[in-house]
């Protein structure tokens, strides 16, 4: 069942979040709490996340890559709980780029993580990996810490 698109200037509610799960474990691929991302478009259609093709499109690439082409229903909710706020959802998901799980983020990474981000916050769109460094590496290694890139990440979202 199809539902309306969403208003999502507002948070998802416990209700709300039980029937987005509800509705996750109806996808054809769902096994284990995993839905494949060739369920992608139909599952946030279902749900009434509205959104272009160029966003569903990096949605199935963040989970490609990260998840293996799968999508876990534990990550998703996480990231429904704050979707109305991109901010929040830009700290809590910088984790998950940090690939080789080092503590910094890579350019590799970086460029991950802007791809997604760039298509809720167009401002952030032309941020070079230099000028990431510049403006994010307090402590002046030469390199960004996942703590650094979240101190980043609300200064340029000001």
């Amino acid at each position: 069942m199809l539902r309306p698109p969403r208003d999502f200037s507002k948070a998802y509610t416990e209700e709300e979040l039980d029937e987005v799960k509800a509705i996750f474990r109806t996808m054809p691929s769902y096994k284990d709490g995993h839905i494949s991302t060739t369920d992608n478009t139909f599952l946030y259609a279902s749900i009434g996340y509205e959104r272009t093709s160029e966003q569903l499109n990096a949605y199935v690439q963040y989970w490609n890559k990260n998840f293996g082409g799968m999508i876990p229903l534990d990550e998703l909710i996480k990231i429904f709980r704050t979707i109305h706020n991109i901010l929040e959802v830009a700290i809590d998901r910088i984790e998950a780029y940090d690939k080789d799980g080092d503590g910094f983020i890579s350019a590799n990474e970086f460029a991950e993580f802007i791809k997604v981000i760039v298509i809720h916050e167009p401002k952030l769109r032309d941020v070079s990996y230099e000028e990431f460094v510049k403006e994010a590496d307090k402590n002046l290694d030469g390199k960004v810490s996942v703590d650094e890139c979240r101190a980043w990440i609300q200064k340029r979202f000001q």
